[in-house]
């Protein structure tokens, strides 16, 4: 009884959100100089940071970028989604074996796109690896259950699996590609959401992994897990930083707690200035969730009510997101492209991380970006989201279901 009495007891103290883990206060709050520890140039930035958008223009970028390619610049962003990440890995897949994936020179990624991120910015040769972190059954165990430990922690599910799963990929292989790649002027950016300052933090990963060594391995892969890791769901990652002589621990989680993806600093978007260096980029965006869901009775359960409201917040937040992203595209004659999981697709949700129905979910993504049907315009995807029945066809949307034996053909590829 007595043990009872004391587990309702931590119920109702939970309930009234007593129990918390004590935590020392740090100035991180407001200050935006701290960096991580050991680390002197700049490798992050707030994104409404404006001393960062004067030293970092889109002019002085696109010179440099341009300079570093072919001229033109292509800008990736892969956004949240949780399990909706598999889609995104097998776009990437796809367009790799059809041809059709351009040297990015910029990719920024959040939450699962953070870890689908250094793959798409290393090119189809890392093309198996980002299949097996999908598909390989590593991330069908991520939501492992803490239990009981879960009324005095920060999170419902442990962090080893989700650890486990990025520290596999990120070798000290990866950061020397990732370094080379930065050295010909290309951009690999990350985004956390600080809590402590409730910002978006813009982590530039190609300047990490030029640090290299143990410093710049840990930290690369803890900004990684921090950016996928869901508040509640998983536990937020204490990232080490320095200010005014002072040491403290910065409150790091998921980047989609701010932002759903982004192409750059939010204040490039909001401040009212002309970009004539931009004319002729391209800009693609991934979005690893559905803009439009089918309407079913959500069930009257704890899991089932976070899980929908979490689809929900993020599919709000995308669609926002690109219509922004659409705007500042035709202000600056910039080409804006972008692909999601179609409404009629079969899709569990972004915490449904079981490994068949990821899969499938790849093979939906490569199988589109192989046939060349996976882009569309905003026109084509607003009319594609208020799709409630039928198939993906009589909109002559670009991806057709799996199972549908005329998704075969695949038509030729897109300019």
């Amino acid at each position: 009884m007595r043990a009872s009495a004391w587990l309702n007891a931590a119920l109702a103290c939970l309930a009234a959100g007593c129990i918390t883990i004590p935590r020392a206060d740090s100035p991180s709050a407001a200050s935006q100089a701290a960096t991580p520890a050991g680390f002197s140039g700049p490798i992050r930035a707030y994104s409404m940071d404006r001393n960062f958008y004067r030293e970092h223009s889109p002019e002085r970028l696109c010179e440099e970028l341009g300079a570093a390619g072919d001229g033109a610049i292509d800008i990736l962003a892969l956004s949240g989604g949780g399990a909706g990440g598999a889609f995104g890995a097998g776009v990437l897949t796809g367009l790799g074996e059809a041809g059709r994936r351009p040297t990015f020179e910029v990719v920024t990624g959040v939450s699962t796109g953070a870890l689908t991120a250094p793959f798409a910015y290393l090119g189809p040769d890392w093309d198996d690896e980002l299949r097996d972190a999908y598909t390989g059954g590593e991330s069908a165990r991520l939501m492992r259950s803490r239990g009981l430990g879960a009324l005095f922690g920060t999170a419902f599910f442990q962090s080893d699996p989700l650890h486990d799963l990025v520290d596999r990929f990120v070798t000290d292989e990866m950061l020397a590609a990732v370094a080379g790649e930065r050295a010909k002027g290309r951009m690999l950016l990350v985004a956390t959401t600080n809590l402590d300052r409730e910002e978006t933090v813009i982590w530039d990963m190609g300047a990490i992994a030029a640090q290299g060594g143990l410093r710049g391995r840990r930290l690369f892969r803890d900004v990684l897990i921090a950016s996928a890791s869901v508040p509640g769901v998983f536990p937020p990652v204490m990232i080490e930083v320095e200010d005014g002589g002072q040491t403290f621990a910065e409150m790091h989680v998921d980047g989609g707690a701010s932002t759903p993806f982004f192409i750059g600093p939010s204040i490039v978007l909001l401040l009212d200035e002309e970009h004539e260096a931009l004319r002729g980029a391209r800009i693609f965006v991934i979005a690893n969730s559905q803009l439009a869901s089918t309407a079913s009775t959500t069930p009257f359960n704890a899991a089932a009510i976070a899980g929908r409201s979490f689809s929900s917040v993020l599919m709000h937040m995308t669609r926002t997101a690109i219509a922004q992203t659409e705007v500042f595209a035709r202000r600056h004659a910039v080409d804006f492209r972008f692909t999601n999981i179609p409404t009629d697709f079969p899709y569990a949700g972004a915490l449904k991380f079981d490994r068949a129905g990821m899969a499938a979910l790849f093979e939906y993504g490569r199988r589109c970006a192989v046939a060349g049907r996976i882009w569309v315009n905003v026109d084509q995807g607003l009319a594609r989201a208020a799709l409630s029945e039928g198939r993906a066809e009589s909109l002559d949307a670009p991806c057709p279901l799996i199972d549908d034996p005329a998704s075969s053909a695949a038509p030729a590829p897109a300019g």
